[in-house]
This record gives C-alpha cells, sequence and structure tokens, in this order.
C-alpha cells in the first residue's frame, strides 16, 4: 500500500485560519490529520466540528478525531468536565482517594462516551483514534508513584473483580490485580469500538497503546486489544524527549523507538490489522532535530506505512509543547514525507 501520512492537529478552531493550515498540511504531504476532539468540542462545538471535518475534506486530507483527555483516561492536554460534574463515577485508588480520572467500568461514564461517539459520527470524520487509553498514572498527575498505589478500586471495581475471582479486591498489588486492571481497559476498548461500528458501520477504529517500558512480549493487554474485532488500526507513540525542550532528559532511540516500531508491527502482522506509528514532533531543542529524521526511518525501516507526527508546526501554539525552532522541525517533516509519498 502507499504511505499514509498525517500529522494531529489542535491549533485553532477559526475556520479561516484552518483553512490556510490545511494548504501548508498538504504541501507538507500529508494525506491525513488528526483533529483532537475534546469535551468542550463536544458540548460547545459539534457543529463548527463538522464544519472543520468538511474543510479537511474538501482538502483532500481523511479525518480522524481523538477523545482528547476525555474523562482524563485517554492523552491529551485538554481538562475534563465529566470527572468534576460526576465524582462518583471516577477511579478510586487502593489506598482509598478519589482521583480525577473516569473509571472505565463505569456506566455513567460508558454513557458519556456513547454521546462523544455519537457527536463524532454526526461531525463526518473517517476514524476515531483511542489515543493512549490509561488508568490514572500518578507521574501524569503531578506526583510520583507511591508504594503498592494503584487503581481502580471503586465499589464496582470491587464487586467485578469478587465476580471474577471469587474472594475480594485486595489492596496490594498482586497477579490478580494486573489482570483485572488490563481486562478494565481491554473491556472498556472492545464495548468503545463496538459501540462505534453499531453507531456507524463505516467509521473505523484505531487504538494507540501506550510504549510503558513492559519488558513482556508478547504483552497480554497489547494481544488482547489487537485480537479485537471491531478494532482496525494499532497504534503505539513511543515519544523520547520530556517536554519543555530546555528539558535534556530524554530516552535512547535506539532500544525504546526502534523496539516500539518493531513490536508494533509484529502485532498489526500476527493480528492481520494495519499498523501506525507516531513521531515526536514537540518538546526538541535545536540541538536535537535530527532525531526527528532518525525516528521516521525508524519506522520506516520497520515497515510501518501509516505514520503520523505530533503534532502541527511543531506544536508552535502550546509553548511547554513547542518545539525550539518549530518552522525548521515541522519543514523536517515535510521533507520526509515527501520522500516518502512517492513509494509504495
Amino acid at each position: 500500500m502507499s504511505y499514509k501520512l498525517g500529522v494531529s492537529y489542535f491549533s485553532t478552531r477559526i475556520l479561516r485560519h484552518l483553512k490556510n493550515d490545511l494548504e501548508d498540511i498538504k504541501k507538507h504531504h500529508c494525506n491525513f490529520v488528526l483533529h483532537t476532539f475534546d469535551e468542550l468540542d463536544l458540548f460547545y462545538n459539534l457543529e463548527n466540528m463538522r464544519r472543520i471535518t468538511e474543510l479537511t475534506h474538501r482538502a483532500g486530507l481523511k479525518v480522524y478525531y481523538s477523545p482528547w483527555g476525555l474523562g482524563g483516561i485517554f492523552g491529551g492536554e485538554a481538562y475534563s468536565g465529566f470527572v468534576m460534574q460526576h465524582p462518583s463515577a471516577c477511579q478510586v485508588l487502593s489506598t482509598g482517594e478519589r482521583v480525577g480520572n473516569a473509571c472505565p467500568r463505569q456506566p455513567e461514564f460508558r454513557r458519556y462516551v456513547r454521546s462523544w461517539i455519537q457527536g463524532a459520527s454526526r461531525a463526518g470524520g473517517d476514524v476515531l483514534f483511542w489515543d493512549e487509553p490509561h488508568l490514572w498514572i500518578a507521574e501524569w498527575n503531578g506526583r510520583k508513584t507511591r508504594e503498592g498505589e494503584f487503581s481502580c478500586r471503586c465499589d464496582l471495581c470491587q464487586k467485578d473483580f469478587k465476580r471474577a475471582y471469587g474472594k475480594a479486591f485486595p489492596r496490594v498489588w498482586t497477579k490478580e490485580v494486573e489482570e483485572f486492571r488490563d481486562e478494565t481497559l481491554v473491556g472498556f476498548l472492545e464495548w468503545a469500538t463496538r459501540e462505534t461500528k453499531k453507531v456507524n458501520p463505516r467509521l473505523k477504529n484505531a487504538v494507540c497503546l501506550l510504549p510503558m517500558g513492559d519488558k513482556k512480549w508478547p504483552n497480554p493487554q497489547w494481544e488482547h486489544v489487537a485480537s479485537l474485532p471491531s478494532v482496525d488500526i494499532v497504534a503505539t507513540d513511543p515519544y523520547w524527549k520530556q517536554r519543555p525542550f530546555s528539558n535534556p532528559q530524554k530516552r535512547p532511540l535506539k532500544g525504546f523507538v526502534d523496539l516500539y516500531a518493531g513490536r508494533i508491527a509484529d502485532l498489526a502482522s500476527r493480528h492481520g490489522k494495519e499498523a501506525q506509528g507516531w513521531v515526536q514532533l514537540f518538546a526538541h531543542a535545536k540541538s536535537g532535530e535530527k532525531e526527528i529524521t532518525q525516528a521516521l526511518e525508524i519506522w520506516e525501516k520497520a515497515g510501518v506505512k501509516n505514520l503520523a507526527a505530533w503534532g502541527y508546526e511543531a506544536c508552535a501554539s502550546y509553548s511547554l509543547l513547542a518545539c525550539e525552532r518549530p518552522k525548521q522541525c515541522w519543514d523536517l517533516v515535510g521533507k520526509h514525507f515527501g520522500r516518502l509519498a512517492g513509494k509504495k
């Protein structure tokens, strides 16, 4: 197949600016755009999301939507109104603390996700991109992980655990807790992707799995997600550099990006899915710009032909995420995409 080349976009909802940006995206050889679709868009901006999609399609680009920060269980810099309005549907830690992330098992949250799927279908996109689904992560909430602290142990999770294992949900980490947590996410994704097909059979589902550095391969959770009939695309996003660009902390490309590029290619091949890889286009200092091209070359070598960068113009519109030289970084991606666009 020919290369599918894309970029995420969350810079503006002003249509005249979007038109200009779409032309720029095309000049950088993209053929799809991921539009973030957060809770504010769902509540205040649904008609505008339809217009944004229409303009993107007119430009000859496919449209992905991500549930950006929805319920605090997907990737993204958007805050969740759901968790403020529905605290009883939020996750509870093993310590008893209730946190600002929805529990994927809670019916109230699933009803909310269904409304997002319906809104996304009305807006007219092509792919729902379930981005980095996760349970509560301490570091993503401004604190360090404490020993024995995990999620979710809400009342519903406790009931479901007892039904599955015939005993009370422990407050300490066990193999059964690990299995149950995996099932919490896999069960939710099975429900969400099947619901997508019910609402609109034309829509495709992509699931972007978090590269958490797990040494186990094959990874049981990834295997279960890839085996779901309602999942069309399996993706991952091994972002190696910490934000902002002045932060020197990063992982080496070799041993991280190449590891996960190979894993997602293997996973997709064995399960008959399309593989997708995401390249970090944020938080790069001038001295690290060459790594953008190197990462793209790694994905190309792995044989993955659906590639995307996060995000447009090297995230210049978000100061914490922006690269030191956004235009130069964005142009590096465009140059490499231009080379790939003519290949089969």
